[in-house]
């Protein structure tokens, strides 16, 4: 008894020290200077332990999810915006994280609109969710369970306690505060042209993955929210190693099934309130050689930083204020006017597709110096090429499709469209 007793008032203490410290930045405990006020370690698992609750307890009319190009692309909070705006993007998230997030936006009766950025690695065949997505909500679990789980993680303890030990030194963890100083994204430019390139020699496209998303998408619809998706721009040369190594199948074939969704879904309901003009579900592109792609790398000293992207993969929140001003209406000059970014429907994914074509051949046929860098560049390691990137092929099973039907069926009840 003794035993079970001290096991108890340890776990206890343990447990109560992690929700106490709340280093996550998801609960309503308080925020004491020098002990945790500051939550230096909230990044850690990518968001996951916050996004799970968040979109439970959000009252926040518009969320906007997706991976580490939302988190960082997109303004945390937009005081302004009509309605309530919350950024909930996890780093490294995938389509199976995407859709059970789906199911528990489409319970939350506070959000109206939820906007998704997609590119292809949501739809790789790499690993399913990330280490804490199974301490939060998005497994599925009760928000009282998942907070018990938290409570008892010792990798919650861990982040708890490096919080309280930056609170208490100022320390932070330098690597993630300064990812993106402007004196270190040339080299980061550079170092992505061997990054993607490894990337894309090992990439395999899963279609499977794009029809589990929709799947969780349908709960939304049959909610009554409104759904905004749209792909991700990035800078041509991380376009160009798609296209270089070989994987532009894999983009078109995204595309097309994209579209497919979209024209199996014609009948739809309005959104209930909705937030962007046009219909319910909605599918913008960014992607493909833009003007806003095609501009030139940031300068070594820091001192002429590109405007719109940190690093290739990863644009500034600039960008995706201009993503929202496209979608909502909002005329802007160029390079991120009428001609950023289009509508992808049924009709004109063909179109699109060309135009993306046609794009690429225009740059490669011009005199711009960093089109000669970059494609140098790629026919250097042609010569040579480095080991692709190693990952594990992870793909979708009966369970994963049963345990999300499991989540979707009940909201398809509650809201008649069974």
């Amino acid at each position: 008894m003794i035993f079970f007793t001290t096991l108890g008032v340890w776990l206890l203490g343990f447990g109560g020290f992690t929700l106490f410290v709340d280093p996550y930045d998801m609960l309503d405990t308080p925020d004491i200077d020098g002990f945790n006020a500051r939550k230096t370690r909230a990044h850690e698992d990518g968001y996951r332990v916050r996004v799970g609750h968040r979109l439970l307890t959000t009252d926040a009319g518009t969320i906007i999810m997706g991976s580490s190009r939302v988190a960082d692309g997109f303004p945390r909070d937009l005081p302004d915006f009509e309605g309530g705006w919350e950024n909930l993007g996890m780093a490294g998230t995938s389509a199976y994280e995407l859709a059970n997030a789906s199911t528990l936006a489409a319970r939350n009766d506070n959000i109206n609109c939820v906007m998704i950025g997609m590119d292809l690695r949501e739809f790789t065949t790499g690993t399913n969710t990330q280490a804490t997505y199974w301490i939060t909500p998005l497994s599925g679990d009760h928000p009282a369970i998942s907070l018990t789980k938290l409570a008892l993680s010792p990798h919650a303890f861990a982040r708890a306690l490096q919080t309280v030990i930056d609170n208490a030194n100022d320390g932070q963890d330098d690597k993630w505060v300064h990812a993106y100083d402007e004196d270190r994204l040339r080299t980061r430019f550079e170092e992505e042209i061997t990054k993607r390139y490894r990337f894309y020699a090992n990439y395999e496209y899963d279609p499977e993955r794009v029809d589990f998303l929709f799947r969780g998408v349908d709960a939304m619809l049959a909610a009554g929210k409104q759904v905004v998706m749209f792909i991700h721009p990035v800078h041509v040369w991380q376009e160009e190693a798609a296209q270089h190594v070989g994987a532009n199948e894999e983009e078109v074939a995204f595309r097309r099934d994209v579209a497919a969704h979209l024209a199996a879904r014609p009948e739809l309901a309005e959104a209930n309130n909705a937030c962007f003009a046009g219909p319910a579900l909605q599918v913008w592109d960014f992607g493909g050689f833009n003007d806003v792609a095609l501009t030139a790398p940031p300068a070594e000293d820091g001192l002429n930083p590109n405007p719109w992207y940190y690093v290739p993969a990863h644009y500034r929140p600039t960008l995706g204020a201009a993503i929202l001003d496209r979608i909502s209406g909002v005329e802007r000059e160029a390079p991120v006017d009428a001609n950023f970014g289009q509508r992808l429907t049924p009709q004109n994914v063909e179109a699109l597709l060309t135009d993306i074509q046609t794009r690429r051949q225009a740059w490669l046929n011009s005199d711009d110096e960093w089109m000669t860098y970059v494609t140098d560049a790629f026919a250097r390691l042609d010569e040579n090429p480095p080991e692709p990137e190693a990952s594990p092929r992870v793909y979708l099973s009966d369970i994963d499709r049963r345990d999300l039907e499991a989540r979707i069926r009940p909201i398809l009840l509650e809201h008649g469209a069974e």
